[in-house]
């Protein structure tokens, strides 16, 4: 895809949104039509590797994840934070999201000390919320910023340990909110696992994703280029 395709993809996704917002009869049912048309999307080692030279000694590092419709398929724009601040897109990773059973691995996950990882039954528990409580939560985005961009801490991948051929699994959970609980008390977030077969998951899986808008001091959407290019703030 061409940068002007993935600015008018992120720009349809934002457009749907604003259209459920403003109450447009259909646009709730197309929107639950793309969260439901896969499980999940993949990154190899290989894009976390060119991530970690992006990002260089970048203090926050993270993954920005795009939503975005092309072709009407829901796919997934990633480029690494320090890119994105810079709008320099060279480097954008396409997931198309799917239902195609994920690439199997055999290797342990790697586990660092530092910001442990939650469990496996606690990623299948989030993502059992996503699955039965979507409608729920897509409701309450009436009220609340809609997410465009979920920002990944890069450690949630690095932390994997991939090799350059090997490929981890990403996939939505829902988990607690305190901050918007008068609302709908969960908010999106994007689980990342290394381990993905029939039987069995990965022991640990990352979570530490948080969706944006709302924007802050801290993270401003100065911070998200691709954001303000694709014309989404027009």
């Amino acid at each position: 895809m061409t940068t002007e395709s993935i600015y008018q993809s992120i720009k349809k996704w934002k457009t749907l949104i604003d259209a459920y917002k403003s109450g447009i009869d259909g646009s709730e049912a197309e929107i639950l039509g793309y969260l439901n048309q896969g499980t999940h999307f993949s990154v190899s080692g290989k894009e976390i590797d060119q991530w970690k030279i992006n990002l260089g000694n970048s203090e926050d590092p993270k993954i920005h994840a795009y939503l975005g419709i092309d072709e009407d398929r829901l796919k997934f724009f990633l480029i690494d934070s320090e890119s994105d601040k810079t709008a320099d897109f060279n480097d954008i990773v396409i997931r198309e999201f799917t239902r195609d059973s994920p690439n199997v691995t055999l290797q342990n996950t790697t586990n660092l000390e530092i910001d442990p990882p939650i469990t496996s039954e606690s990623a299948i528990n989030r993502n059992f919320r996503w699955n039965m409580y979507c409608t729920t939560w897509l409701k309450a985005q009436k009220v609340q910023d809609f997410v465009q961009i979920v920002a990944i801490p890069f450690a949630d991948f690095d932390r994997l340990g991939l090799d350059g051929d090997q490929s981890g699994t990403c996939f939505f959970g829902l988990t607690d909110d305190p901050e918007n609980a008068s609302v709908f008390a969960y908010h999106v977030e994007i689980i990342t696992v290394k381990d993905l077969t029939i039987s069995e998951m990965s022991k640990t899986a990352e979570n530490y994703s948080t969706p944006r808008p709302p924007f802050t001091a801290a993270d401003p959407v100065d911070n998200y280029q691709l954001l303000k290019k694709s014309g989404a703030f027009l």
